[in-house]
């Protein structure tokens, strides 16, 4: 057992008045209990859903059906509205991202990654609610990686500490997606979103737990370190992260709904159902103080087209 110090558990009864979570492992991913999403919420409330959001990581409620807008105000408790990434957007909000899977689209987001890395500021976080379920499969795995940082051997937390870390959309799925949808959409979104540098270590700023911050689908490659052992660091923080003991796998229920913290986890939507269909609905919310953008990320690359 690599981590040696015993858990401090989170002190719900002591800490939560207004709402009630019921964790799914110590410290990580808990069910929200005593919240109805269809009404508005009381500022008491708000303010311990994000209390819990910083404590557990990623939180989840049970089926509820809810609309665009009271989507998006459930979004807007945990921080002003993001741009999101070139997905699809909902034909009445378009704040309100959809994923839509089905025969003639297979699913595409079936990689670990942080939403959005390749961004300067990266989003605080993501609300989601899968209004479509299939039959079978299609759950979601989150990881915590300030669990997996707390894990690490006192040496490892000394050598990852000032190392830093290239994101760019360009080494995911996204490039061939954009590129089918022509030249000038791929080159304007080149020219919009540069890589970016990260800390391979980041301090989430409302939890002040440090977390590994590098995901497969969005991590070029490790500065400062000779490139055959930036490979090899990658390769095994990757590899390390995905250990069971800070997973979580979440089976889904048609209008369940998740919203968790992009700073502290990563993710990875299981296409173990293609062909049948699945629906994702989405808002991405940014850290106060972030200066909002004007137009969307897919606005801005491909003028509200769609994206496949």
């Amino acid at each position: 057992m690599a981590n040696s110090k015993p858990l401090k558990l989170i002190n719900i009864a002591k800490r939560y008045k207004h709402i009630t979570p019921v964790p799914r492992m110590p410290n990580f991913a808990a069910w929200i209990e005593g919240v109805d999403l269809t009404k508005p919420l009381s500022k008491p409330v708000q303010a311990e859903l994000r209390q819990a959001l910083f404590d557990f990581e990623v939180i989840f409620f049970r089926p509820q059906i809810i609309t665009p807008d009271q989507h998006i105000a459930l979004a807007n408790v945990f921080g002003p509205l993001s741009t999101g990434s070139y997905f699809d957007r909902h034909p009445d909000s378009p704040n309100l991202e959809v994923i839509t899977s089905d025969p003639e689209r297979p699913p595409g987001i079936d990689n670990w990654h942080t939403d959005i890395s390749w961004k300067p500021r990266p989003p605080l976080g993501t609300a989601i609610q899968i209004t479509v379920t299939p039959p079978a499969g299609g759950n979601t795995c989150w990881i915590s990686t300030s669990k997996a940082y707390e894990w690490l051997s006192p040496g490892m937390k000394k050598y990852l500490d000032g190392l830093t870390a290239v994101h760019t959309w360009e080494v995911s799925g996204f490039r061939e997606a954009l590129g089918k949808r022509g030249d000038e959409a791929l080159i304007a979104a080149i020219k919009a979103f540069k890589p970016v540098v990260h800390p391979v270590v980041r301090v989430n700023p409302d939890s002040g737990r440090k977390c590994i911050y590098v995901n497969s689908d969005f991590t070029r490659h490790i500065e400062g370190v000779d490139r055959h052992e930036a490979v090899g660091m990658l390769r095994f923080l990757l590899d390390w992260m995905k250990k069971p003991e800070f997973m979580v796998h979440h089976q889904w229920e048609a209008h369940g709904i998740a919203i968790w913290d992009n700073r502290s986890t990563q993710h990875y939507a299981l296409a173990d159902y293609w062909p049948h269909n699945r629906v994702n609905q989405r808002v991405t919310f940014d850290e106060k103080g972030v200066k909002a953008e004007k137009v969307s990320v897919n606005q801005k690359v491909l003028g509200g087209r769609k994206i496949r």
